[in-house]
């Protein structure tokens, strides 16, 4: 009986605390109790310099988006100039040769994601693989410095390959039997030497994602399936691809992202405003580019074509999440 009471006064204390959790957590609505920030007032106010660039940066030049419907007049300024609904829209549509940049877009932005995005993923597998440590950080070294390169001397790297008399490809090419390519008034080769050259210096540094994922994955994985009698290639097939797939996943979402989004400084400094190359080169980004010299008139189509590229990608992005859930796999959100 003694026991009964004892057991029911704990049930009632037990019932009480939790009813008064319940109240605190009601009138707290979710927030961060002050004891707790107070306690942690350090690491909020590391925030403080990342929102105030994002704000800054991201945030506050969504004011001029309004340009898109306006044609701008320096003298009005921005708020002022006249407003001119879809006009920017149609005429950005209706230029010459619109239709082709956004293929061309569409195509180097294809092309990035077939063959620059699993080359890194490649590259962390095969650097995972390396046994020899001082020969693994050497590889990586090497292939991380390219992308700190600017694409001005990635443009001397290129021409030194691609000139005509003398060029390293030519020589090649000469001595194999064949007659050198005046790779500068040959517009059908660009897109191949538009991504070769994306990938030669981007690929390392997108390894570095997915060599930190790597590191997560349980060592005693590879223990086991090696007792099994699981040879190197089962064990990347069936543990290291699956440990580092939502690294994957998250990389594929942000790469999907930026098909409609051209890589201008890249194709600006190889090609600059050649035009035997723009029928395979000439792209949004340049075309933006184009209109915003010398005069302020194109400042609204440049604004309407930002605009609707930015508008894509945001489509792009959440089909992709929602492709990458569909596989079981987790997205952004």
């Amino acid at each position: 009986m003694k026991n009964e009471k004892v057991e029911e006064a704990a049930m009632e204390e037990k019932n009480t605390a939790s009813v008064a959790t319940a109240v605190k957590s009601k009138r707290n609505n979710g927030k961060l109790p002050k004891r707790k920030f107070w306690k942690d007032w350090r690491l909020y106010l590391m925030l403080i310099p990342g929102l105030i660039s994002l704000i800054v940066f991201s945030y506050v030049p969504l004011y001029g988006l309004q340009l898109a419907f306006k044609t701008y007049k320096p003298t009005l300024g921005i708020w002022g100039s006249p407003w001119v609904g879809f006009e920017n829209f149609q005429y950005a549509v209706a230029s010459r040769g619109f239709l082709k940049m956004v293929g061309n877009t569409l195509a180097l932005g294809g092309l990035k994601i077939i063959f620059a995005f699993p080359s890194s993923i490649i590259l962390a597998l095969m650097m995972n693989e390396v046994t020899n440590k001082p020969f693994k950080k050497t590889v990586q070294t090497v292939s991380y410095l390219p992308y700190f390169i600017s694409w001005v001397i990635v443009n001397s790297i290129v021409n030194m390959f691609l000139l005509k008399d003398g060029g390293v490809l030519n020589k090649i090419i000469v001595a194999f039997g064949g007659d050198p390519i005046f790779w500068y008034a040959e517009s059908k080769y660009w897109r191949a030497i538009i991504t070769i050259s994306g990938i030669w210096k981007n690929v390392g540094w997108g390894t570095i994602v997915f060599l930190s994922a790597l590191t997560n994955i349980n060592p005693d994985l590879y223990e086991a399936s090696q007792i099994d009698g699981a040879g190197r290639w089962k064990q990347c097939m069936y543990i290291t691809i699956p440990g580092i797939m939502p690294a994957i996943a998250m990389t594929f979402i942000l790469s999907v992202s930026g098909i409609v989004k051209d890589d201008f400084e890249q194709i600006y400094a190889l090609v600059g405003e050649s035009s035997i190359l723009s029928d395979k080169t000439e792209v949004l980004g340049t075309w933006v580019y184009k209109s915003l010299k010398g005069s302020f008139l194109g400042w609204g189509d440049a604004t309407a074509v930002g605009l609707v590229q930015s508008i894509a990608g945001f489509v792009l992005v959440i089909l992709s999440n929602w492709l990458v859930q569909k596989t079981d796999n987790q997205g952004l959100w």
